[in-house]
């Protein structure tokens, strides 16, 4: 099981995080539609718990890949700490059978454009959702060296969002008052 450290900042724009990128030498991965799919049973027992049970599908213009995630309860650290198992699969309609008959449901399905970046061993995501706007994700080695790739973006003055992006959009589906718990780009 790997250990996930990132930091998660809210911006008014993509696009000085990415021209800084490009100054800086990190390498651009791709730009990504991800489709995020949360699974929970009746009770929210992960939810309530801290935990996540994901399956998500990244689309590019080289075709589609499906992973299965599930993460552990944050742990006491100064960035968001979790222990994370991800798995590639082949076939998301069975999996999400599979999670039915287990007595899993669907909780919430978001949309979101993501173009990944490595620089100094991190991930660095620069992120595009409906209802809450946009994001730089930072994930690395250690809050150290995810430190040091914000101050080299540009960022170090932006507090830290501890939230997920499924609890942002659950927050941000109850003010508008929505019915739906699918929440497309086109929305």
């Amino acid at each position: 099981m790997a250990l996930e450290i990132e930091i998660k900042l809210k911006v008014d724009s993509l696009q000085p995080a990415a021209e800084k990128l490009k100054l800086l030498g990190a390498k651009f991965e791709g730009d990504y539609l991800q489709i995020d799919s949360y699974y929970d049973d009746e009770k929210d027992s992960l939810v309530n718990s801290d935990r996540c049970l994901r399956i998500r599908k990244h689309k590019n213009h080289l075709g589609e890949t499906i992973e299965l995630t599930y993460k552990g309860a944050r742990e006491n650290h100064r960035f968001k700490t979790r222990r994370e198992i991800g798995i590639k699969v082949d076939k998301a309609e069975e999996l999400a059978e599979l999670f039915e008959q287990l007595g899993y449901k669907i909780r919430l399905t978001l949309e979101k454009k993501r173009s990944l970046w490595d620089y100094h061993d991190c991930k660095v995501a620069l992120d595009e959702l409906p209802l809450i706007g946009t994001f730089v994700e930072i994930e690395g080695p250690s809050d150290q060296v995810i430190e040091q790739v914000q101050k080299d973006l540009g960022l170090e003055n932006l507090k830290h969002q501890p939230a997920s992006y499924a609890h942002l959009m659950e927050q941000a589906i109850a003010k508008a008052g929505l019915n739906t718990r699918t929440i497309s780009l086109d929305k």
